[in-house]
């Protein structure tokens, strides 16, 4: 085990953990999802791949083609949960984008892979705010994963130290504290995952 730093407030959360994944794709189904706003954009990485939408809108604040995601390898795709569609993903160089629509309109998760870690990036939430954060993560070396508490808000990072070098995927899920319990009405977000 490792290290779990929460910042004030929970905006950022930085973890160092030893861990592991086991890698598991949704059911995809014929259906026609909503469009993804936003206009598209040609990545200056070559290839003429686009990135657009909420997945573009991350990847640009990542820092586009010189963040630790690199450039786009895929246009994105369609991401059905049990023949319903949930959202899309978009793979990079080091890792994933995804747009999780059902734990808010402009929610993203993005994973990558540096320097002998695993990153994992949420937000926004919006229009939701949380207490804490609860985030699960897999790899080859920890298939059963590993699940940490953060701090809330609407978003937030951590990384995890790689015990393998095969890929972690991640997931989180909002949560507010009550009287009687623990409250995480939107539910898990799709996965993002380092390559």
């Amino acid at each position: 085990m490792g290290h779990i730093h929460r910042a004030v407030l929970g905006l950022t959360a930085t973890a160092t953990v030893a861990t592991g994944l086991a890698l598991t794709s949704p059911a995809e189904a014929a259906s026609t999802p909503p469009a993804s706003p936003a206009v598209s954009q040609t990545a200056p990485c070559g290839g003429g791949i686009a990135v657009s939408g909420r997945i573009g809108t991350r990847w640009n604040r990542l820092g586009g083609q010189d963040s630790a995601l690199g450039c786009p390898v895929t246009p994105s795709r369609d991401v059905y949960l049990n023949g319903v569609w949930a959202g899309r993903r978009q793979w990079f160089d080091r890792g994933s984008i995804t747009w999780s629509p059902r734990q808010g309109t402009d929610m993203t998760v993005s994973a990558w892979s540096s320097g002998g870690y695993s990153y994992f990036d949420w937000g926004s939430t919006a229009p939701y705010s949380y207490d804490r954060f609860l985030v699960r993560w897999y790899s080859a070396a920890d298939p059963g994963g590993e699940q940490r508490e953060f701090g809330g808000g609407t978003g937030g990072r951590i990384r995890v130290r790689q015990s393998t070098t095969g890929a972690y995927r991640f997931i989180v899920e909002g949560c507010d504290n009550g009287v009687t319990g623990s409250s995480c009405r939107q539910g898990w977000t799709l996965s993002a995952s380092t390559r």
